[in-house]
């Protein structure tokens, strides 16, 4: 049920003002962002990106790259100066129209709706890079945890994913525990309701525990890179955290 919550908020935001629902700066709001501006920002994120996974000797084989929860392309286009193509996947069909509008790469740049609690709309061993950003923390735990597993499937051997999730301090409740039930009621519903109630779009805000990410690669047989620290200011309770991982050759 929570996924579907996640696709028809982005569906309405996606179709009402799309460019604020993926950069949510207020002075922005009410469809004043600037194309042009928006989609630098996306330019900038993944030159830094890639000046990153420099810095770590990463090899990256710059030919197909996968942008999870891709809104209207902000961070596809921005792949696809340095990638030979770029599939971006996102859960609304609203922005996916937005999207191929936005889109200035003809082919080189493709855009997929997806729905389902996993990908696969995607073939195995399809991508060098898969990249994901501001995303995953919007739906639930069981389901990020499902699409990190998938990232893997669809990568290439040797190829590698960027990805960054919310975690707390303490441990995700246990699957089927009262403490789970009570916390899907909390940040599924409750939550969301109260946002609406505010005038704001019922979007879900997560965390998933480090020990199920890191049990995911490790289950996967992928590497670990690098683990940063991205954003100080969110609470003391709450690290956001990237992941930098790469699959087996």
């Amino acid at each position: 049920m929570s996924l579907k919550n996640v696709q028809k908020a982005y569906e309405k935001v996606g179709a009402d003002d799309p460019l604020w629902a993926i950069l949510t700066d207020d002075k922005k709001r009410g469809n004043k962002w600037d194309p042009e501006e928006f989609f630098e920002t996306g330019r900038n994120e993944i030159n830094a990106v890639i000046a990153y996974l420099k810095s770590l000797d990463a090899n990256i084989n710059f030919g197909h790259a996968l942008d999870f929860g891709c809104g209207v392309g902000r961070l596809t286009q921005g792949l696809c100066h340095h990638f030979d193509r770029a599939t971006g996947v996102d859960i609304s069909h609203s922005m996916i129209a937005g999207a191929n509008a936005y889109n200035k790469f003809g082919a080189k740049c493709t855009y997929i709706t997806n729905t389902e609690p996993n990908l696969k709309c995607l073939s195995s061993n399809t991508f060098d890079f898969v990249y994901t950003n501001i995303v995953l923390q919007h739906m639930a735990p069981r389901y990020q945890a499902e699409y990190i597993k998938e990232f893997f499937r669809i990568l290439k051997p040797g190829g590698t994913a960027l990805f960054q999730v919310r975690t707390p301090k303490g441990s995700s409740p246990k699957p089927g525990s009262f403490g789970e039930k009570m916390y899907n009621f909390k940040m599924e519903r409750l939550k969301p309701f109260w946002k609406v109630v505010r005038g704001r779009p019922p979007i879900q805000v997560h965390t998933i525990s480090p020990h199920i990410v890191e049990q995911i690669i490790a289950d996967s047989g992928a590497t670990i890179l690098d683990v940063t620290v991205l954003d100080k200011r969110v609470r003391t309770w709450i690290k956001n955290l990237r992941y930098c991982v790469v699959k087996p050759a």
